[in-house]
């Protein structure tokens, strides 16, 4: 070799791209040798289960052989990064690190750390959001804790330039030889199961994304609380681009680019508003990540110190009722089959179950969150975070206390014909009308499915005394 090469360290920005920390460095004339770290703690986390890590690992995959069709190897490392980076510093002789910045508490203390360690520079850009944390706060300067003002003053300051997607450099993806690394592991190697997960290539990302901006965002806003979608169908009613933002694959300056022009050319009002209400949704993905970095506490804890005090039920077998789809009541049995079967559930029953779990079985929303981390693809700790505190009652912008989500009037609502039912509680297939949505009260319920785990006017009752108990103290 002949120059100093310097390092990417791939994170959750797994593309080629518009990735602000690749392109500096390929920017910076040297060398780029490209590695990924399989961090330990993470693999260990109770957070972490097998869908999301099959998903990972197939974008590790397609995005290591579009490195080496460019030139380059990317590397894999197994071990905490504050060892494993300055070894390999010293086995390249590297000049940097670059790396683009994650806003967990968790992701904060080990780049502190990996930065202490290191010899050289790390060099951190923000990739991840449009807006950074810090970029978007009241008059006063302080952070927004409700999100409609907060998106308000996020839209009053946004321009071009900052979702202008940058073309990647040209530049040298280095194919070093000679270093002390691991194979590519299989989800055996690292301890988890298999599980079936969608392409999850950087190509891939991209035709979804513009076959959903071309055609279905102009139907978003009337679609997206349909329960039958089909879990990661180009021709569903939402773009279910999210494990692909999560896991990087997609910048959010694509995502924000391709809306822009989809607005631009909507045929009406209606279309336009459709697109609107899908650019409002990135805005919500940031806004949980603002929230994240300017109060780590809530990664663990109430946000509203209020309800510290709020006595939630242990009850370890209504809790496995309501993870394996026992709980009698069909549309919440349906979405969380859904969930351990396919790793993706439709946003509006992530609320219908996260309500039916804090609000009435009165079940710690810690429990749902953890549970959730596992299952889903796209996992995002700040984003789920903010949906279980909303859903709680606990956070910032969050559903009030006393709002309490009927599961079977939502169930009507949003699933009439009961095919969304069907589909996940074959128990039930033969029913039809409003008994799929109670099934309890036929003169004959079905044998093989069970009878409702609790009685929902007396739970709300309890859960809206619990709560009252808490705001009182």
């Amino acid at each position: 070799m002949t120059d100093q090469p310097v390092i990417h360290w791939f994170r959750r920005d797994l593309r080629l791209t518009d990735n602000r920390a690749l392109n500096a460095a390929l920017a910076s004339g040297k060398p780029v040798v490209t590695v990924f770290i399989f961090d330990p703690r993470i693999l260990n986390s109770r957070n972490v289960g097998a869908p999301r890590m099959s998903f990972m690992l197939n974008a590790l995959d397609n995005l290591q052989t579009t490195i080496w069709k460019n030139g380059g190897r990317l590397l894999f490392m197994r071990g905490v990064p504050e060892k494993a980076l300055p070894d390999l510093v010293e086995q390249t002789g590297a000049a940097a690190v670059y790396c683009n910045r994650d806003y967990t508490p968790y992701a904060k203390r080990r780049d502190d750390h990996v930065n202490e360690g290191l010899t050289v520079p790390l060099r951190i850009y923000d990739d991840a959001l449009i807006m950074q944390p810090g970029s978007v706060m009241t008059n006063k300067g302080d952070p927004y804790t409700v999100y409609t003002p907060f998106k308000k003053k996020w839209r009053s300051q946004i321009t071009r330039d900052d979702y202008t997607i940058h073309d990647t450099p040209s530049g040298d993806l280095y194919r070093i030889q000679n270093v002390d690394t691991h194979d590519f592991p299989s989800l055996k190697d690292l301890g988890f199961q298999s599980f079936d997960v969608p392409a999850a290539s950087e190509e891939h990302a991209k035709q979804r994304l513009e076959a959903f901006s071309d055609s279905t965002i102009y139907a978003y806003d009337e679609r997206r609380n349909e329960l039958t979608i089909d879990p990661f169908d180009a021709d569903g009613g939402t773009s279910q681009l999210s494990p692909y933002f999560r896991m990087g694959i997609l910048s959010p300056r694509q995502a924000f680019t391709a809306a822009a022009k989809a607005g631009e050319n909507a045929p009406d009002k209606d279309a336009k508003a459709s697109v609107t209400a899908w650019a409002d949704e990135l805005i919500w993905r940031e806004f949980y990540s603002h929230v994240m970095a300017h109060y780590p506490h809530v990664y663990g804890g109430n946000f509203n110190a209020t309800y510290d005090n709020l006595e939630w039920q242990h009850d370890p077998e209504g809790l496995a009722a309501w993870k394996e789809g026992q709980t009698g009541y069909p549309v919440i049995d349906a979405a969380m089959r859904q969930l351990k079967a396919v790793g993706w559930l439709p946003n509006r029953v992530r609320m219908i179950v996260s309500s039916f779990l804090t609000k009435d079985q009165l079940i710690d929303w810690r429990e749902g969150e953890r549970h959730f981390m596992q299952y889903l693809i796209d996992g995002d700790p700040a984003a789920n975070n903010g949906g279980w505190q909303w859903a709680a009652g606990t956070g910032t912008d969050a559903q009030p206390y006393f709002r309490i989500f009927n599961p079977v009037s939502q169930s009507k609502k949003f699933d009439p014909a009961g095919d969304y039912i069907r589909r996940w509680v074959p128990e039930l297939t033969d029913l039809g009308g409003d008994d799929i949505h109670e099934p309890w009260k036929l003169k004959q319920p079905p044998k093989a499915y069970p009878e409702p785990i609790l009685e929902h006017k007396a739970a709300r009752e309890r859960t809206l005394d619990a709560f009252k108990r808490a705001r009182e103290s």
